[in-house]
């Protein structure tokens, strides 16, 4: 067993090039299987980028409410208690509704490929609504 404690975790705000709007980043690696674990705050508005995962993401809404996209799908609206599951290389974003703040837990699972993050373009407004 091991335990990642919160001494062992930074947070920090999330890069401009990977987020429109303000958000903070806590995150944990855990070495084997070489999961990410990240814990997300989003203020109301902010999202991530489009971006892919090789081993898919789990997001698990802590509080608040959000939205969730897919390129060619509809935008779905999320909220606390809520789990979402992209599967691998699926183009995704996720990110809080307009007038609420969201948190929540993305988990990558990063099993066989080492895992990792392909982050895309920003979101447009437009893509944004619902």
């Amino acid at each position: 067993m091991r335990v990642v404690s919160q001494e062992a975790t930074e947070t920090r705000q999330g890069p401009e090039d990977w987020f429109t709007g303000g958000a903070w980043l806590n995150t944990a690696t855990v070495p084997q299987p070489g999961a990410g674990f990240f814990h997300v705050s989003f203020e109301p508005g902010a999202r991530t980028n489009w971006h892919t995962h090789p081993e898919g993401q789990f997001l698990f809404i802590l509080t608040g409410a959000g939205r969730v996209g897919t390129e060619g799908g509809e935008v779905l609206e999320v909220g606390a208690g809520d789990c979402v599951w992209f599967v691998p290389d699926e183009k995704h974003w996720h990110g809080a509704a307009p007038d609420t703040f969201m948190v929540h837990l993305a988990i990558t699972p990063a099993i066989n490929t080492g895992g990792g993050t392909d982050w895309l373009g920003p979101v447009t407004d437009e893509q944004y609504a619902p």
